[in-house]
């Protein structure tokens, strides 16, 4: 596959992630990087897996691959899933 695609690719997954993040906790793009890069250190994992793993999460979709992002924002996620809406 061409590293391109692959890299337009993951920055879409880490943007979407960022607007979860912006939209759950309101904070600002920057402070939600912040928050990704700040799980990837924890992990070790890529930054484009732990983004990957939140829009899999908030999308309802995670697997077992998508522990690390479950561990972080699990709460948070479901918590916004409660929230009635009428």
């Amino acid at each position: 596959m061409d590293n391109r695609i692959t890299d337009v690719t993951s920055r879409r997954v880490i943007d979407i992630a960022i607007g979860i993040l912006v939209g759950l906790r309101g904070c600002t793009e920057r402070q939600a990087f912040d928050e990704l890069v700040a799980v990837v250190n924890e992990t070790g994992l890529g930054i484009g897996r732990v983004a990957g793993g939140l829009v899999a999460l908030a999308g309802g979709s995670p697997t077992g691959e998508h522990a690390e992002a479950d561990a972080a924002w699990g709460e948070l996620v479901g918590g916004a899933r409660r929230v009635p809406t009428a």
